[in-house]
C-alpha cells in the first residue's frame, strides 16, 4: 500500500487500434503485461469500424502536426502529451513509463526508431555490489552501533534478556521502516519537482566530501568532528531518549527519534544510492531500496542476537567498536570514494 500510494503514479493511455491488426494485438498484449508493474489507465478506441474514433485520431495527428497518411495503427497517446505511432518492444515502453514516473515524461511524436538506442543501453550503474557495499558502509557506522549498544544495556539491566530480544526487534524494525520512508520521501520529492539532475550533481560532490572526511578520520580521529558520525551536541538527546526506553512503545519512540538523530551521520551513502536510483525509476530500483535498508539494519540484528544469546556483552561490543573505529572510517571512505568516481563517470557520460 505504501508503494502504491507513493510510487504507483497513474499513467494515462489512449490506445487507437484496428480489429484484425496484428501490430495492435501485440501492443495490447504488452500493455496487459506491463499492468503488473505500472498503474496504467488505458482507454481503447477502435478506428476501423468506429468513424468517431477515427476522426478523433486524425484530430490528434493534426494537433501533433502529423500527416494522417504517414500514420496508422497502433497509435498511442501517453499522458496527453506523447504520441507514439506504430508497434514497439516491451523494453521501449518500460523506458517511457519509467521516465513518466520520474516526472520526465517525453513530449512530441515518436516511433520505435526513436528508441532504438535503448536496445544497446548498458545496465543500470547501480549494481547489487555497489548497493550492498554502500549499505554496509552505512550499517557499520559507529553511531549506529553505539545507539544499539546503549539500548540493549538499558533493557538488559532493567528487564532481562527476553525483554531485550523483543526490544531489539522492535527497535530494528522501526529504524528499518523509518529509513525506508525517508528514502521514499526523498525520491518522491526529487522526481516530482524535476530536480533529478541537480540532486545527482549535489550528491556526487557530497560523495567526494564525505570520502575525504572519512579518510581524514582514519588519520586524525576526533569523536563527532569532521567525520560521518553523530554530532556531539546531538548525543545527549539520543542517550536521554534511549535511557527512557523501558517499554515497547518507549523503544519504538526512541527508535523514531534516533532515526532522526542518526540522519546527519548515516545519510551519506544513502543519499548516494538515492541519487543513482533517481536517474531512472523502476520496480527493480524499489527493490534496491528495500534491500539497502535490510543490509543497513543487519548489524543491529546481529548485535541483538549475540547479546541476548550471551555470546557477547554490551561492554565488549562497545570496546570492539572503539578499537576499530578508525578502520571503519577508512573502509567507509574508500567505498564512498568509489561511489564518487562511479557517479562522476555517469555525469561525464562514460556510463
Amino acid at each position: 500500500m505504501l508503494f502504491a500510494a507513493i510510487f504507483a503514479q497513474q499513467i494515462n493511455i489512449t490506445f487507437y487500434y484496428g480489429v484484425g491488426c496484428p501490430h495492435c494485438a501485440r501492443t495490447e498484449s504488452v500493455f496487459e503485461d506491463l499492468k503488473k508493474s505500472y498503474a496504467l489507465s488505458i482507454a481503447e478506441k477502435e478506428v476501423y469500424q468506429d468513424y468517431a474514433n477515427r476522426n478523433e485520431m486524425f484530430a490528434l495527428y493534426e494537433r501533433f502536426n502529423v500527416n494522417p497518411y504517414s500514420g496508422g495503427v497502433p497509435t498511442t497517446l501517453v499522458n496527453n502529451k506523447m504520441l507514439i505511432i506504430g508497434e514497439m518492444p516491451k523494453e521501449y515502453w518500460e523506458h517511457i513509463f519509467q521516465q513518466c514516473i520520474a516526472g520526465n515524461c517525453l513530449e512530441g511524436v515518436y516511433s520505435a526508431n526513436d528508441f532504438s538506442e535503448i536496445a544497446s543501453k548498458p545496465p543500470s550503474e547501480l549494481t547489487w555490489s555497489v548497493l550492498i557495499g554502500a549499505a554496509l558502509v552505512d550499517s557499520i557506522n559507529p553511531c549506529t552501533l553505539a545507539v544499539m549498544a546503549m539500548l540493549l544495556a538499558v533493557i538488559l539491566v532493567s528487564e532481562g534478556r527476553k525483554k531485550a530480544l523483543i526490544a531489539g526487534i522492535a527497535f530494528t524494525a522501526t529504524v528499518f521502516f523509518m529509513y525506508l520512508l525517508f528514502g521514499l520521501g526523498i525520491l518522491k520529492a526529487i522526481t516530482t519537482t524535476g530536480l533529478t539532475e541537480i540532486f545527482f550533481i549535489v550528491v556526487t560532490v557530497g560523495a567526494l566530501v564525505l570520502a575525504i572526511m572519512e579518510i581524514n578520520a582514519y588519520f586524525n580521529y576526533k569523536p563527532g568532528f569532521f567525520a560521518v558520525e553523530m554530532p556531539m551536541f546531538l548525543r545527549p538527546y539520543a542517550k536521554q531518549a534511549i535511557s527512557k526506553a523501558t517499554s515497547i512503545p518507549g523503544v519504538v519512540g526512541a527508535a523514531i527519534l534516533c532515526s532522526i538523530f542518526l540522519l546527519p551521520c548515516s545519510s551519506g551513502p544513502y543519499l548516494m544510492v538515492l541519487g543513482l536510483l533517481a536517474k531512472e525509476m523502476s520496480v527493480l530500483h524499489l527493490m534496491y531500496l528495500i534491500v539497502y535498508n535490510l543490509f543497513f539494519i543487519l548489524p543491529m540484528i546481529m548485535i541483538t542476537a549475540l547479546v541476548v544469546a550471551g555470546y557477547a556483552t554490551v561492554q565488549k561490543i562497545s570496546e570492539t567498536r572503539e578499537k576499530y573505529i578508525r578502520t571503519i572510517h577508512l573502509i567507509s571512505g574508500i567505498i564512498l570514494l568509489g561511489l564518487f568516481f562511479l557517479m562522476l563517470a555517469h555525469l561525464l557520460g562514460y556510463i
